[in-house]
Parts: C-alpha cells; sequence; structure tokens
C-alpha cells in the first residue's frame, strides 16, 4: 500500500458497543466530567421501553438525570431556548440524545447554545462561530437513525450547522435498543449507512483513515442487512447495522462527494421520508454517473462487498462494473423482500406530484442543482 501524502482526518466520537454497554455510562460521563445529563428524546419516536431502559441503566450512580422527550420533526430555535434555560437553570452538565434524526440534531444545536451560553438561542445560526470544545454531548441510537447522529452536521429547522465541535464525545449502541419494528425501519437505517459510506468511500481525495470506516460500513451492511430485514428483532444484525451507521457518520464527515446526502435530505426535510429510502432509489443512478465521470475510484467498492478471494480474481480493468453489478443484486434481494414496504420510486412513496416544483427549487440552489434534479426525474416512477 502507498501512502497518501498529505491528508487530514478528525473524528472526535468514541464507540461503545455491545451488550450493556449503556451501564457504562454514567462511568464514560463521569470521565467527562459530568454528573447530571439531561436526556433529549421523543416519547413518540423511541418509546416509553428505550426510556426506561436509558434511565435503569444509571442504577445506584448516584447521577442526577433529567428528561425532555417532546422533540418533534418541527422543532426550532424556540424550543431550544427552553431548553437551553432548563440546562443553566438546573446545571445540567452534559445531554445525552437518545434516537436518531431529529432528536440528535436538536441536541448537537442545543449543545451549541448552552456551551456558548448564548443570550438567545434564536440568534444561532450556521454562521456562529465554534472555536473550541463544546460540553459532553452522548448520542444512544436506536434503529431508527440517519447515519448522521455521530457526524459533524446537525440539520436543523432546515438549516445545516457544520463543526467538526458538533460530533458527539460518546456514541453508546446496545442491541436493547437497535431491534426494528419492522423490516422498512431497518433497511431504511442500512441504506442511509450505505449511502453515505460508499460515497465517502470513492471520494477522490484519499484518506486511509476514512477509508477504514466507511470500509467497515460497507461490509457490516452487505453482510447483515439482509439478515436484519428479514428478522428485525435480530440482536446481531441489527446492531452491525447500527454500528454501520455510526461509522458512515464519521466517514461522511470527510469526504466531498454528498449527492446521495443531499438527495435524502431534502425529502426527508420537506416530506419526512427517511433519507435512506431516497438514496436507496438513487444509489444505482449517482454510482453509474460517477462511474462515466472517471473521476471517483469506484473499482475500490469491490473489496469491501466481496472480500478478498474474489476481488483478486476480477481484473482491475473490470473491478468498477463488478462493484455496480453486485450493488444491483444487493438492492434487487433488498426490494424483492421488502416488497411494497420498500417503495422503488417517488410515485410509490407517495411524493404529492405538488410538492415536486417545491423539491426541485431547493436543489436547484444546489451547486450541483442541475445534475440533483435529473436524478429526481429519473426516479419519479
Amino acid at each position: 500500500m502507498n501512502p497518501v501524502p498529505v491528508f487530514a482526518f478528525t473524528c472526535p466520537v468514541k464507540t461503545n458497543s455491545g451488550n450493556k454497554a449503556l451501564e457504562h455510562l454514567p462511568v464514560e460521563l463521569a470521565g467527562l466530567n459530568a454528573c447530571r445529563p439531561l436526556i433529549i428524546t421523543s416519547a413518540k419516536a423511541v418509546g416509553r421501553k428505550a426510556i426506561r431502559t436509558l434511565q435503569n441503566a444509571f442504577g445506584d450512580s448516584g447521577m442526577t438525570l433529567g428528561l425532555f422527550d417532546g422533540v418533534t420533526k418541527t422543532a426550532d430555535l424556540g424550543l431550544i431556548e427552553h431548553l437551553k434555560n432548563i440546562c443553566l437553570g438546573k446545571k445540567y452538565d452534559a445531554i445525552i440524545a437518545l434516537g436518531g434524526y431529529d432528536i440528535v440534531d436538536a441536541a448537537k444545536v442545543l449543545n451549541l447554545a448552552v456551551s456558548l451560553k448564548m443570550a438567545d438561542a434564536h440568534k444561532l445560526s450556521p454562521q456562529t462561530p465554534v472555536l473550541r470544545h463544546l460540553s459532553p454531548l452522548v448520542v444512544v441510537p436506536t434503529a431508527a437513525a440517519s447515519g448522521l447522529e455521530t457526524s459533524k452536521f446537525a440539520h436543523f429547522s432546515r438549516r445545516i450547522y457544520s463543526s467538526e465541535y458538533l460530533a458527539p464525545n460518546l456514541v453508546v449502541i446496545d442491541p436493547r435498543l437497535t431491534r426494528a419494528a419492522d423490516g422498512k425501519t431497518i433497511a431504511a437505517t442500512g441504506l442511509a449507512a450505505l449511502g453515505r459510506a460508499v460515497e465517502s468511500h470513492i471520494s477522490a481525495d484519499a484518506n486511509p483513515f476514512r477509508d477504514a470506516y466507511s470500509f467497515a460500513a460497507i461490509r457490516f451492511v452487505k453482510e447483515n442487512l439482509p439478515a436484519a430485514v428479514n428478522k428485525p428483532a435480530d440482536r446481531k444484525a441489527s446492531l452491525a447495522i447500527l454500528n454501520a451507521a455510526s461509522m458512515s457518520g464519521c466517514a461522511a464527515s470527510e469526504a466531498n462527494s454528498a449527492r446521495l446526502h443531499k438527495l435524502g435530505q431534502v425529502f426527508y426535510d420537506m416530506q419526512h421520508i427517511p433519507p435512506g429510502v431516497i438514496m436507496g432509489m438513487c444509489l444505482p443512478h449517482v454510482l453509474g454517473d460517477y462511474l462515466q465521470e472517471g473521476i471517483n475510484d469506484l473499482a475500490a467498492l469491490l473489496l469491501p462487498l466481496v472480500g478478498d478471494d474474489e476481488f483478486s480474481r476480477t481484473p482491475a480493468a473490470k473491478r468498477a462494473d463488478a462493484a455496480l453489478a453486485v450493488l444491483g443484486r444487493f438492492l434487487a434481494d433488498l426490494y424483492g423482500a421488502l416488497g411494497k414496504d420498500l417503495p422503488r420510486n417517488l410515485r410509490e412513496a407517495g411524493v404529492p406530484g405538488y410538492i415536486m416544483e417545491d423539491i426541485l427549487d431547493v436543489l436547484g440552489k444546489d451547486n450541483e442543482g442541475p445534475y440533483l434534479r435529473t436524478i429526481v426525474e429519473r426516479i419519479a416512477g
């Protein structure tokens, strides 16, 4: 292997994964000089059982727990201001985000407001300078995750906040919380992880540390998502998918290629469709275009998808096409297993025609807007 002459990689996220991982939380928080964490979650999204499981993990630790379980998809800076005042008034010194998507995004923005001691959280914006480490933030993901929970990004109220300091200090992945209610939920999480990891892995700016995260995420999804879809309560398979989601977020923070991410995010922001559902529809189209453009290294995808033996047997000139063929079969099997539960196009996803113009307008503002609009037209159905 030839070393890359110049690269930079930052990943501040520590991962605790496995049986009883939650029970280590008090020790981890103490190591971060925290003893009064506030749990941020949504009872509707994660369920009361998940909240009790997290609370019970603190046992006789003596730590004081706060709980806010009312985060919604429409959370705004008004909620952040309210929670900031609670944190400062009750002297909470850490935030634990239980769940994914909006819950974690709200926790990241709240941590920003509290750590910077903003007089008015309404004044927070993506341009707010973040020049130092923030207060401790822990993410405890559940089966429904976007893959961005461990990233440096927070998508909040249709704004994108970005800073390496927004990433959590710790992610805790416990199999008691990773089992999905149905195959569609875990499929969406797996496809989001796959999409983010694939784009990170083929990014033109090679980075061996980032590649290690994306490689593992791709392989975890390839080897475990079919089992997780067929049996959502499978502890081993669902744990692997949440690990893949966590690694994909770390890799995505350092990647330049992000077409799949942009497409998934706009449909989530405007229609609340899980990003993985859209990314699964777009994956063959976007990768096919990357192959034609010849800038990204699609041949690198073959090794994590098939392993050493098949990779070695495949001539170098054919590895990119072989990788796309493997991904095509993988997606076909996944859609076949889920049937109508996993839409193949926007029509099956129930995206109304009247909203399409608004979506295209939003995409049109991106620097790759014209291209992204063509992808939407291809998956319209």
